[in-house]
């Protein structure tokens, strides 16, 4: 296992009286391209926070039903992974509550920012360990979804179509600076997940 980073691949718990709705079956096969994303402040409200916006799970769960693949690439910067694990369980249980049968994997970083970690965004070792241990998931046919340009950068090196997510008006800013054009030409902004996610079919 690389040195700075944690994989999981949790099975949310799943809702005994979830309906997928559609009247359908969960997928048994994801054959649409990959949808990543970091979950904070996108998923969950807030750093170490396990509380979800329940439209985004809806969103998610709505993906996932089109057979969309959806993998998490997280950085938790230097915490510890016990916890790191315990709140990502907890995580899950809320996907499994809001419905969401399955995920593809997930994978973190417990990396410090600004160290030159390849894991810690905006390095791509997350995106490339996840793509060698899972072959199907390819990021150049795929999208990376951030709140941050250190995410979009990274997902933008992976070969992913970057996502922006209008949190902070600070990295709408830098996004826009004289040495981000290349970047900012290849990202798309949305004011939400939720936004973006309904323009995939």
């Amino acid at each position: 296992m690389a040195k700075n980073i944690l994989e999981t691949a949790y099975i949310p718990d799943v809702d005994p009286n979830f309906n997928p709705g559609f009247n359908e079956d969960w997928p048994t096969t994801f054959p649409k391209p990959v949808v990543g994303i970091e979950k904070k402040h996108i998923i969950t409200k807030e750093e170490g926070s396990i509380e979800c916006d329940a439209e985004v799970l809806e969103a998610i769960k709505q993906l996932r039903l089109k057979g969309y693949k959806f993998v998490m690439l997280n950085d938790e910067s230097n915490r510890n992974p016990n916890e790191v694990d315990w709140q990502n369980q907890l995580l899950m249980d809320n996907f499994g509550k809001a419905g969401i049968q399955s995920i593809t994997t997930m994978y973190y970083s417990i990396g410090m920012r600004n160290s030159g970690d390849p894991f810690v965004k905006p390095g791509t070792g997350m995106f490339k360990r996840c793509e060698q241990e899972h072959s199907y998931v390819k990021f150049k046919e795929g999208w990376y979804v951030g709140t941050t340009i250190s995410d979009i950068k990274a997902g933008f090196k992976a070969g992913a179509r970057p996502i922006l997510i209008n949190v902070f008006p600070e990295e709408v800013k830098k996004l826009n600076s004289f040495s981000n054009q290349k970047l900012k030409k290849k990202t798309k902004l949305f004011d939400s997940f939720v936004d973006f996610a309904n323009t995939l079919k």
